[in-house]
């Protein structure tokens, strides 16, 4: 019964907790605007209200605008107040127990690191790499030794080798054009979902930065082969998709 509680609250406050990941991967790495200061137009300043604040809501009567300054709103800010919510459903859906609040804690932090990808190309390490050690924390509480294990190897594998693309890469074409950040990332897919989910994460990623580039051709964004586009959310949605999806297509834990 406490865990039915737990999530229909999480559930409820997931629009708000995706505003903050938001906000705060529109601030980092200076995320001492979000832990001491109040929520502000990013043009004019002004702080804004609490109805101003209401996830989806605000934005959609606010045709995306500041009520002051009539400055546009970032899309991003709508877009994360709504993956966090699908990301919490999901959890749910797919997961029992003291599960789905580490699975939407997974997904909140995935979805900060793809977020901060789209803005600055960087994948920070306090999400990639910190999401490694918890994967091997929660393989090994679901299935003891062994799991941990498979999902420590998973993690190596995951790591080494888009570290050997991008090394090759960077040897061929004398510039870098895949970030070790995709490889940590690759890496904390693995340590939650095993190394059976790699290549299932590498085609999601692929086929979703793919997307990008189509729908960015289409709005008459031509790419060229030095066009860059960042594969972390892409990444992201896959680890999430393989962690989360074998859950809810077969019994639960």
């Amino acid at each position: 019964m406490i865990s039915l509680y737990l999530d229909v609250f999480l559930l409820a406050a997931s629009p708000f907790i995706g505003s903050f990941v938001t906000a705060s991967a529109r601030s980092w790495p200076d995320w001492g605007k979000i832990v001491t200061g109040r929520s502000a137009c990013d043009d004019c300043g002004r702080t804004l209200s609490p109805a101003e604040l209401v996830p989806v809501v605000s934005f959609l009567i606010q045709r995306g605008t500041c009520r002051s300054c009539g400055a546009s709103v970032s899309w991003t800010h709508p877009a994360g107040e709504i993956l966090a919510l699908l990301i919490a459903i999901l959890a749910v859906l797919a997961f029992d127990g003291w599960m789905s609040p580490v699975a939407m804690m997974f997904g909140w932090v995935l979805l900060f690191a793809a977020l901060v990808d789209l803005r600055t190309f960087l994948l920070p390490d306090v999400a990639t790499l910190g999401l490694i050690p918890a994967g091997l924390a929660v393989g090994f509480l679901q299935g003891g030794l062994d799991t941990l294990w498979l999902n420590a190897l998973a993690a190596v594998i995951g790591f080494a080798s888009l570290a050997l693309i991008s090394e090759t890469y960077k040897r061929l074409r004398g510039r870098e054009g895949l970030g070790l950040g995709d490889a940590k990332l690759l890496a904390a897919g693995g340590a939650f979902a095993g190394p059976l989910a790699l290549p299932w994460i590498v085609m999601t990623g692929a086929g979703a930065t793919l997307f990008i580039v189509l729908i960015g051709h289409l709005l008459g964004r031509k790419a060229s082969a030095d066009t860059a586009v960042p594969l972390g959310p892409g990444l992201a949605a896959g680890c999430y998709l393989a962690y989360s999806l074998p859950s809810l297509i077969s019994p639960h834990f």
